[in-house]
Formats: structure tokens, C-alpha cells, sequence
């Protein structure tokens, strides 16, 4: 699955309307409609507020484990090993990392 396949299935799991978008910035291939109309990038993979929206948005449960080598972040039922190629020793990006994945996890098996 491809990382904009990942995030189109995770916004869907969390009912948000996202877009394409036609920015030049690889890094931010989706926008997300906001309550009041506007568009504002969105990718929760590289962006801690868009990762703990959607953790929120879906009542997921993000717990930090472990120290050093063997230091790792749960989203619900998914881990990711801080030090593993996914997260490169940043607890962040394995969070969102975990968290993306369950969102796309969850949105891959809804209608």
C-alpha cells in the first residue's frame, strides 16, 4: 500500500474530507476541509496535531513502552518499535507511524 493509499483509507476510517493537493510539496499530498470551509494541508504521518486528531478522532489508545532498545509505541493493537526502520529512534514518528496504520487498518475494512 502506498502512503497516499494509507492516508486516503485513514481519513476515511475517521470521516474527514480530504482533497488532493495542488501545492508543489510532496511532503502534503492531501488538504483536509475544515468546519468552516477553509483547506489546510494534512498528513498525519509527518504532522504530530493531524496524528493526535485522528487518534482522538477515533478513540484510539497510544501508550509509550519500554526504554532504549527496546523502547515502543502502541496504537491500539499495532506496535512500532522506536528504534525499528519506521521510526529511525524518534518516539514521534512511531506514534504516528502506529497510528496511521491502525486508521488505514480500520478504514480498509469499512463499506
Amino acid at each position: 500500500m502506498t502512503e497516499l493509499e494509507e492516508l486516503l483509507l485513514a481519513a476515511k476510517a475517521a470521516g474527514l474530507e480530504v482533497e488532493p493537493c495542488t501545492c508543489s510539496d510532496p511532503k502534503w499530498p492531501l488538504r483536509i476541509k475544515g468546519q468552516s470551509g477553509t483547506r489546510a494541508h494534512w498528513n498525519p504521518n509527518i504532522n504530530d496535531g493531524d496524528a493526535f486528531k485522528l487518534a482522538i478522532d477515533l478513540g484510539m489508545q497510544v501508550n509509550v513502552e519500554g526504554s532504549g532498545e527496546d523502547e515502543a509505541v502502541w496504537a491500539d493493537d499495532t506496535m512500532i518499535w522506536v528504534n525499528s526502520e519506521y521510526a529511525q529512534g524518534d518516539r514521534r514518528k512511531a506514534a504516528r507511524t502506529a497510528i496511521v496504520s491502525v486508521a488505514a487498518q480500520r478504514g480498509e475494512k469499512m463499506p
